[in-house]
């Protein structure tokens, strides 16, 4: 389930509070997508596909790491766009390798 991740738990949830039935869950780990809602510790829904729209929020594997982030296409390759201020976006041009795991297709918050 997911891109080579280990499964910590497993979470029985109601497919309706997605947009799209997810595949699985990630937990959120940092603070570089919090304008688009996500926070540390939040869980996203993840439908597990290798191709993502221009402007979608994606699971990319970028040179082995996992991230979550927008992608944007650009002439040379693509952007993959945190949603905060604070960081920079990354460039991805044909010497990197990306790999698109999925799309976010909804998120839960525990308190």
């Amino acid at each position: 389930i997911g891109p080579d991740l280990d499964i910590h738990e497993q979470l029985l949830l109601d497919p309706s509070l997605f947009r799209r039935t997810p595949d699985y869950l990630l937990k959120v780990r940092g603070e570089s997508m919090i304008d688009d809602g996500s926070f540390d510790g939040d869980l996203v829904g993840i439908r597990q596909q290798g191709e993502a729209r221009d402007g979608q929020i994606v699971v990319a594997r970028l040179d082995g790491e996992v991230t979550i982030k927008r992608l944007q296409r650009t002439p040379g390759g693509y952007r993959l766009l945190p949603r905060n201020p604070a960081y920079a976006p990354i460039e991805v041009g044909p010497e990197r390798e990306l790999v698109i795991e999925g799309v976010f297709c909804g998120l839960l918050r525990r308190d």
